[in-house]
This record gives C-alpha cells, structure tokens and sequence, in this order.
C-alpha cells in the first residue's frame, strides 16, 4: 500500500443513460431488487462520498416489492439488495 487515498463506491443500476436505459427505457424497471438511480441523483451522492472518510461506499435505490398473496408492500433491505446484485 502507498498510503494514497482512495473510493470505490458501488453502484446499483444508472437510469437515463448507457445499456440498461437503452434496453429498457425506463427509469421503473426493477433490477435484482433495485430501481436504476437517477444520474442527478448519482451526481449529488457522489459529492456527499467524495467529503466522507469511508473507503468502501454503496449507492442504489431499493425498490418496493409486494410479497405473498395479501397484497402487502414492503422495501428491500439494502443489505439483502446487494447481496442480490453480486449473487450471494
């Protein structure tokens, strides 16, 4: 290690532009959990990292999922939609 600073930030899906938005067209598609994040979005979080300590940081929006046949919605731990976006 050279001592020089660093940040990787992982990113969920990016809406509005590259090969995910030209597939689909659309910003509501829901993706291993995960709705693609805005590029303004992704502009402004990327600013908030960039003035923070951490090495490691995560950025997407999670979707809300419905579940069972009752009909009832509930959000995605972020947790469980990273874990679904690398496959574990």
């Amino acid at each position: 290690m050279c001592g020089l600073i660093g940040l990787a930030i992982q990113w969920g899906a990016i809406g509005d532009v590259g090969v995910l938005f030209d597939l689909v067209a659309t910003n509501d598609t829901v993706i291993a959990g995960t709705l693609p994040q805005r590029m303004i979005s992704c502009l402004a979080t990327l600013d908030q990292f960039l003035r923070q300590p951490h090495a490691i940081v995560s950025s997407f929006v999670p979707a809300q999922v419905t579940r069972g046949v009752t009909g009832t919605t509930s959000t995605a731990s972020p947790r469980d939609a990273v874990a679904r976006i690398i496959g574990e």
